[in-house]
């Protein structure tokens, strides 16, 4: 049999450089049970925006698949072109099997999809005859048994991955109310034997993704075992690897020393921690399993390293208010440079206690679906949704000021729809506050290049040679909002 695996994409920060490692997964089942699969993944190489919506078709058109799978997150089913896909493929009788997180938690709305055969919830390695067999339409495979290398040679560009997304374990034993992960992947951690076949699988990627110059490790819970990490991280420093090393996420109770001058020596320069709220109330309905104390000492912990800790908020929270979210803010000024601040809005994930309580409350209605948030050139977010206590306008707001306070540059990609929010809301003291201190120039510089090249951002390089030379001083600071032409949001 022909598999096709697609993956629509989004735009957001690994757009065009981390490819979906979940695909080449499902393709190393299929190949070795005996069938041909192509990967497509239209996230790591998107295609030419005008020709985006006929992408998909053109492949169907010239692999003749008897299978469509497509890995998706909610927002990306609803997108037009997604939609269109799969009536053509249920036209031309092409079975269709949908995985990740959209049908981990919407496979009772999915079911009911005639154009879909298969909604597959759980680990696929090494079950795809299984997928292919299962007399019901929804299949739950649970966690594998085994781990999959992932066959990223199936992936048409492999040849340009830059970034390889690497497992050293899977799933988290924790439960946070809030997060999706756990309902991905289960709240049972497991690591990944440090084997022959682990090193081997690294050991490949200077054959076959040449110009590969960082290892990705996207575990849930890097550190959920410390021993097993540090025997990662050592034996990875012994063979000499020349990637540099980046971790997606590590909890802050699982931290000491050793293990940060390990990442260190592997060239780890960030290390993102989940803090999600500082506000004590908030935190507590979290249930994290930690203390903001705990956190606040491995912010710290992780400083005197000489990494830079990545410290990750979200507005919007069961519980939360204008006046939480402030409390929040407060705590986390607290903390000196170098750190980075990423403020988001919570985009409540079905299934999981977080989004129940909004379901509850009224706010969302059950079968809610999150719409497309994280365009960095039209920043402040829209808010999401209304909640009691907490409107959509006034979590926009947060986000903005939060970022002003805390010096946060990307919001320089929005500069004009930022300056006439800050004027309509008495903001303009913090904004120009935020023009002489924020690292705008490095910013510009040294990462909006390689964001509009990745298609991470939809400004074309005429508009960027415009942010530069209207930012070429930090110093000449706008009087009015209304004074600069900049990229219009």
């Amino acid at each position: 049999m022909k598999i096709l695996l697609w993956k629509p994409g989004v735009y957001d920060m690994t757009r065009g450089e981390l490819p979906t490692i979940g695909l080449a997964i499902m393709a190393t089942a299929a190949i070795e049970a005996g069938h041909e699969a192509v990967v497509a993944d239209h996230h790591f190489s998107p295609p030419e925006e005008e020709f985006i919506e006929k992408a998909i078709i053109k492949l169907i058109d010239e692999h003749q698949p008897d299978i469509l799978g497509i890995s998706a997150v909610s927002y990306e089913w609803t997108m037009p072109r997604v939609q269109h896909a799969l009536d053509i493929a249920h036209a031309r009788g092409i079975e269709v099997w949908v995985g990740g997180p959209q049908a981990v938690a919407y496979n009772d709305i999915l079911e009911k999809d005639e154009r879909l055969s298969k909604i597959v919830i759980g680990e696929a390695d090494g079950r795809f005859n299984e997928i292919l067999n299962a007399e019901t339409k929804v299949v739950h495979l649970g966690r594998s048994p085994v781990f999959n290398r992932p066959t990223f040679t199936a992936l048409i560009d492999h040849g340009e991955i830059i970034t390889y997304p690497f497992f050293v374990s899977r799933g988290c034993h924790y439960n946070c109310t809030f997060c999706a992960a756990t309902k991905v992947f289960g709240n049972r951690w497991r690591a990944r034997e440090l084997s022959d076949e682990l090193w081997a699988e690294l050991d490949a990627i200077a054959v076959n993704h040449p110009k590969c110059k960082t290892l990705s490790i996207i575990d849930d819970a890097f550190t959920q075992d410390m021993d097993h990490a540090k025997e990662f991280l050592r034996e990875y420093i012994k063979r000499d690897y020349p990637y540099q090393v980046s971790v997606f996420n590590v909890r802050a109770d699982y931290l000491d020393e050793e293990i940060l001058a390990l990442l260190k020596e592997t060239g780890v320069e960030t290390l993102a921690v989940g803090i999600e709220s500082a506000d004590p109330e908030v935190f507590r309905m979290l249930r994290k399993g930690e203390t903001l104390e705990k956190i606040a000492e491995a912010i710290v912990m992780i400083q005197k390293a000489g990494l830079t800790p990545w410290l990750n908020m979200v507005i919007g929270l069961p519980g939360d208010t204008v006046e939480s979210h402030r409390r929040s803010l407060d705590w986390i000024m607290q903390f000196e440079q170098p750190r980075i601040i990423q403020w988001n809005i919570f985009s409540p994930f079905r299934g999981t206690m977080a989004y129940d309580y909004f379901v509850k409350s009224g706010d969302i209605e059950d079968g809610y679906t999150p719409p497309f948030w994280g365009r960095y050139e039209k920043l402040p977010d829209d808010g999401m949704f209304d909640a009691e206590g907490f409107t959509r306008e006034e979590k926009s707001l947060a986000q903005l000021e939060a970022f002003l306070k805390c010096n946060v540059p990307i919001i320089i990609l929005s500069d004009s729809k930022v300056r006439k929010l800050c004027k309509e809301n008495n903001m303009w003291d913090t904004y120009q506050e935020w023009r002489k201190n924020a690292p705008i120039r490095k910013f510009l510089e040294n990462t909006v290049p390689n964001k509009v090249d990745k298609g991470q951002e939809s400004i074309s390089f005429d508009e960027y040679d415009t942010l530069m030379a209207e930012f070429s001083n930090q110093d000449e600071l706008p009087t009015d909002p209304f004074v600069y032409k900049t990229v219009s949001p």
